[in-house]
């Protein structure tokens, strides 16, 4: 991604009662980023998660952390002249989904898919070479590049130019909307897990009975025990 912000469009995402828990056996399950990703879009409701393009991937993360939460994810800059000013990942303020591919005569590059990046390896430039090869479609005419996997990324991670709220200054922020909204999902995991045991340890209640609770159940019972009801 490198754009100046603009409209973003993301479809909504239902939401389960009881989506807390499920949130955090889906990020505590795995310990790799690619497993946690699409074992979350699988909570957030995407049926075939490695079938999913990261690009449409990274804007259902964005989408489900704002049904989830409510909120959309700030980030806070700081322009060349010192102003200090905040924006918003939100479906105004990022670049629009423009599904991408490149044509080579008889063949050419698609978007890559969870799938594609399953078991890549190690090596940067080794596995650049394995993704074209994966996301090869027919014969092209020529050799396939890094330049053409730049141009069919339509995913929300690289550099995002946005503009001082205050001054009007052009600001440059290197963006990566997964990771993000990863470790703000796990924060709030981590909050699930402290009403559980809050719950558990105050009614003597079964672990995965609590689990079973709706999300709003579940936080009523937390108001009425930090409250000393």
């Amino acid at each position: 991604m490198a754009a100046q912000m603009a409209p973003l469009q993301v479809s909504a995402v239902g939401r389960p009662p009881a989506l807390g828990p499920a949130l955090v056996q889906a990020l505590h399950g795995w310990a790799d980023e690619l497993s946690q990703v699409t074992a979350v879009l699988s909570v957030a409701g995407v049926a075939e998660p490695e079938q999913l393009t990261v690009a449409d991937g990274d804007r259902r993360l964005l989408a489900f952390h704002h049904g989830l939460t409510g909120q959309d994810p700030e980030l806070v800059l700081a322009c060349p002249a010192g102003c200090v000013f905040a924006i918003r990942l939100s479906p105004d303020t990022l670049p629009a989904r423009r599904p991408r591919s490149v044509t080579c005569g008889g063949g050419g590059l698609r978007e890559p898919i969870y799938a594609d990046l399953r078991g890549l390896p190690a090596d940067r430039d080794t596995a650049g070479a394995e993704l074209l090869r994966r996301c090869q479609v027919g014969t092209p005419d020529r050799e396939l590049t890094s330049a053409d996997l730049d141009a069919v990324d339509d995913t929300l991670d690289g550099p995002l130019v946005t503009t001082c709220a205050e001054c009007g200054a052009q600001v440059s922020v290197q963006v990566d909307v997964q990771l993000l909204v990863l470790r703000r999902l796990a924060a709030l995991a981590a909050a699930v897990d402290a009403e559980i045991h809050m719950i558990a340890r105050a009614y003597g209640w079964d672990i995965a009975e609590i689990e079973r609770l709706a999300d709003d159940r579940r936080r009523g019972f937390v108001e009425l025990i930090r409250a000393g009801l």
